[in-house]
């Protein structure tokens, strides 16, 4: 009778077990297959080969390294057809559900709705019902949450409850180790003349005029952070022209067809925050926003140095220390500067919204964020937004008087027909930022559409600027030196700021000779 041989039975291996096992590879990388086939029968009472420990260790497994906890027992990978489009109805949805009924057929009308601009030569499919339970389940949708309009009127008592326990949550951290991050709209080249603001200008594109602004400080102003701007081109043609990238400003530059401030965007901006603070414990102050808590959720695990606390719904204005009146007065700053800059070009017989440019906008907004503001402000702004105290936010009345006087010079130019009172200049409704239904979908779709690599905001030709020779440089250097050396208040620490600037560039001029006799030797 012919020997009977046992049938091994197969069993599958899940996604946490096929993590676990990565895991164990990445702690102990001196392990050898054989050892890790070792260790996971002896962890699982289960039989693995060589070859599924080789296929799990692969790059084409590299997505079990930040699985989503409901889908570590899946015993295979589910993918989607539609990544970009899944994300998309998925960001929609983590947005607008705070404000209106989400039900699955929603959900089916959203991703029709979001296709042919996703894939704009794809043929739609059907969005069966499969496609949506297989949809749910790869999100984690269990089912739909209404907040009606208990998230858009919060009482105050139930707001003041959060504030009370915010406040005991910071109170283990210094000053120094709490901070606030925010956002603002500028219309870069918006006159002060409440015609021209509301009416389109011939040969002007005003939403391309816009870029978004991210600020973040300290309680105690000893830190200000690098600002990031968000335009519509990935890269300006202004910043090509002058040879220049706009990094070397000392700020952070992003785009998407809208100039605003995205999930993805703003998830950058936390991994970039959270790596700055290495070493420390900090606490960061966020409004509610819907892409900041989209965001959070998607790098919540990687934050080890930052503890992020959401301020109450809808009360931003009160308890925002950069909406206190830091960014009123940063704005105060920057309005100012473009008020002289206009005079000055109307003196010289131009059109200054012609001859303004994204580069000059964001030199001015650097320079009023690091010189500009006060460190007075921004402690006075924190110790009033989470205090008890009532606070009018206005900007120092220094500078309120130098804007006001601006604005009583251009009126006498007879260049400003309806001139725009101070509040409405300094802060109008177009450049604020709010959280509502009707941008929802904008935002979300800006961020799965092609940004252009050049998007100006007129149809004139730049023209290039020179590029500096260190010949150049140092002779200006030179002449810069010599005036203040002769001055009878000369500023010390200026003289050798620029006695190290010069040493920097002839050190790059003896550098670029080096390489130019290697090259040269080559040939």
């Amino acid at each position: 009778m012919p020997k009977q041989t046992s049938k091994r039975t197969r069993c599958c291996i899940s996604n946490s077990q096929k993590a676990a096992l990565r895991t164990q590879h990445q702690l102990k990388p001196q392990l050898t297959n054989i050892d890790l086939i070792k260790w996971f029968e002896a962890t699982y009472n289960q039989r693995i080969t060589p070859s599924s420990v080789s296929r799990i260790l692969s790059p084409r497994c590299d997505y079990l390294d930040a699985i989503p906890d409901h889908r570590l027992n899946d015993k295979r990978r589910r993918t989607e057809l539609w990544p970009e489009l899944e994300a998309a109805v998925i960001d929609w949805l983590e947005r607008a559900q705070s404000y209106i009924t989400i039900s699955q057929e929603v959900i089916r009308e959203k991703a029709k709705q979001y296709w042919p601009i996703i894939y704009p030569d794809k043929m739609m499919p059907s969005f069966s019902n499969g496609w949506l339970r297989g949809f749910q389940y790869r999100k984690n949708i269990k089912n739909f949450k209404q907040y009606g309009e208990g998230r858009e009127i919060t009482l105050e008592n139930d707001v003041e409850d959060q504030m009370i326990l915010i406040r005991k949550a910071l109170r283990v951290y210094a000053p120094c180790d709490i901070f606030n991050c925010d956002k603002t709209g500028l219309y870069w080249r918006m006159p002060p003349d409440r015609g021209l603001s509301t009416r389109s200008i011939p040969g002007l594109k005003k939403d391309k005029a816009r870029i978004s602004i991210h600020f973040c400080c300290n309680a105690d102003a000893s830190e200000r952070l690098p600002l990031w701007f968000i335009g519509a081109a990935k890269k300006p043609r202004v910043f090509q022209a002058a040879g220049i990238n706009p990094e070397n400003l000392g700020c952070k530059w992003r785009s998407n067809r809208r100039s605003w401030m995205t999930t993805a965007i703003f998830k950058e901006w936390l991994l970039w925050f959270d790596q700055r603070m290495v070493g420390r414990q900090v606490a960061l102050l966020c409004a509610n926003f819907s892409s900041h808590l989209a965001a959070y959720e998607e790098v919540k695990s990687q934050l080890s140095n930052t503890l992020i606390i959401w301020l109450p719904p809808n009360s931003t204005s009160r308890y925002q220390p950069l909406d206190q009146g830091i960014i009123r007065t940063w704005k105060a700053y920057w309005k100012r500067q473009w008020l002289v800059y206009m005079m000055t070009e109307y003196d010289r017989g131009y059109d200054p919204i012609t001859t303004m440019n994204l580069l000059q906008a964001l030199r001015w907004s650097i320079s009023a964020w690091n010189l500009d503001l006060k460190d007075d402000t921004i402690r006075h702004c924190f110790t009033r937004a989470l205090s008890d105290d009532t606070y009018n936010p206005m900007p120092d009345s220094a500078i309120l008087h130098d804007l006001t006087a601006s604005l009583q010079k251009l009126r006498n130019t007879a260049r400003i027909q309806d001139m725009m009172h101070l509040d409405q200049f300094l802060n109008p409704l177009e450049e604020q930022v709010h959280d509502a239904t009707t941008d929802i979908d904008d935002v979300v779709l800006s961020q799965y559409t092609a940004v252009e690599d050049e998007v100006e905001e007129d149809d004139e030709m730049i023209e290039p600027l020179p590029i500096i020779s260190s010949t150049r440089a140092l002779q200006a250097l030179h002449d810069l030196r010599l005036y203040e050396e002769q001055q009878n208040d000369a500023n010390q620490a200026s003289l050798h700021s620029l006695a190290c600037q010069e040493r920097d560039i002839l050190r790059r001029k003896v550098l670029n000779t080096q390489q130019s006799d290697i090259r040269g030797y080559f040939r």
